[in-house]
């Protein structure tokens, strides 16, 4: 997927939905990307509202096939693609960065971006995946979002979002190519690297109970294991848990 084929949009209500739109109708391809410059209904996990200032923030989907992905790799996807935002971004900005389940980039406590892959699933093989991903990059305020920033407020430098986007892609090249030599292990063991807070004592809520846990990882569909001070270990699936802090 070396050549990617930028399509530019002013404005759309979703990048994901638009290139949904034009997968469903046969009309765009492998490496088809699609860059709004103001998204005004984006989308995040559990179709929460995805906030973005015009012209100030990186937003983009982009199409990527797969001959024949299976369905139990789905999870690697995300790794493959959250891996590539870090090292991107990593390479633009002198900052640490980190990753808290299952696909938001932080700085500090602070986010940075974040991450909705909708996958085409076709008997037990991935067809094809929609990779939205929204960074937030020269905007300077957050109304209602204390816990949000962006690449500007950590480093008081402006950047480009035409750089950014290509050096994005760039990694992304590299790290879903690697999704073809089912690499999925590989890839969870970088992911778990950067998880935030693993290893250390955190707050969580569940349906039933406000606890301390600590993280210990993911399994290989993607799930979270935390071990709670009794020692037992549960996996909980994304939305089934949150942490406070």
């Amino acid at each position: 997927m070396s050549n990617f084929n930028i399509i530019k949009l002013n404005a759309t209500a979703s990048s994901n939905d638009w290139l949904k739109d034009r997968f469903l109708t046969g009309d765009c391809f492998d490496g088809d990307v699609v860059w709004v410059r103001n998204q005004t209904q984006g989308r995040g996990q559990r179709n929460k509202n995805w906030q973005t200032e015009p012209m100030k923030n990186l937003t983009f989907s982009l199409l990527k096939l797969f001959p024949g992905l299976r369905v139990k790799n789905t999870f690697a996807i995300n790794c493959a693609v959250t891996l590539a935002v870090i090292d991107a971004l990593g390479e633009l900005a002198n900052i640490v960065l980190m990753l808290k389940w299952p696909n938001d980039i932080l700085s500090g406590k602070n986010k940075i971006g974040g991450i909705l892959i909708e996958n085409i699933i076709k008997g037990d093989r991935i067809t094809a995946s929609i990779i939205g991903i929204g960074l937030n990059i020269n905007q300077e305020r957050f109304e209602g979002l204390p816990n949000a920033s962006s690449l500007f407020l950590k480093t008081a430098s402006k950047l480009d979002i035409g750089h950014v986007l290509k050096r994005v892609l760039k990694f992304l090249e590299v790290y879903l190519d690697r999704l073809s030599d089912d690499d999925a292990s590989g890839l969870k063991a970088e992911y778990e690297a950067l998880l935030f807070q693993k290893g250390k004592t955190s707050t969580f809520k569940d349906q039933k109970e406000i606890f301390q846990g600590v993280i210990k990882g993911v399994t290989e569909s993607g799930f979270l294991k935390i071990q709670k001070n009794s020692g037992e270990i549960s996996n909980y699936r994304h939305g089934a848990i949150e942490m406070i802090f």
